[in-house]
């Protein structure tokens, strides 16, 4: 299958740090119909669209999973958007889901999948804390 792609983007903030209208996104792909550029693309319309604002200990992560259907040109794909805040177990920090939404499917094309990708995100979104 393709490569493991796993990267912060943060709309040129540092990690953990967001500003009204800019959400921390992390991502995780492992798709070869979607690159982390058309996924940043889609969350930053989403960002734009719903106006997220969330405070700087939380994050929007979004996991694009596919893998061939069979001997037939179409994917079965797995989008998972969660809404996850920083927190503290002693010493130990770690994201804690606080809203998530998971879609499954199945798709020939990136466009159809990046389109599903967006409507899970603002799903997710309007679960907001």
């Amino acid at each position: 299958m393709g490569k493991r792609i796993a990267m912060v983007l943060a709309a040129g903030l540092a990690m953990g740090a967001a500003q009204a209208g800019n959400a921390t996104v992390l991502q995780d792909i492992d798709c070869n119909l979607v690159s982390a550029a058309d996924l940043a693309k889609v969350m930053r319309k989403v960002n734009t669209d719903t106006g997220l604002a969330l405070p700087k200990d939380m994050a929007v992560r979004t996991e694009v999973h596919c893998m061939p259907d069979g001997n037939s040109k179409r994917f079965l794909y797995t989008i998972r958007a969660a809404i996850e805040k920083m927190v503290s177990d002693g010493e130990l920090q770690r994201w804690a889901v606080v809203a998530q939404n998971t879609t499954y499917g199945r798709t020939s094309g990136s466009a159809a999948l990046l389109r599903e990708v967006q409507f899970t995100v603002r799903d997710v979104v309007r679960q907001e804390p």
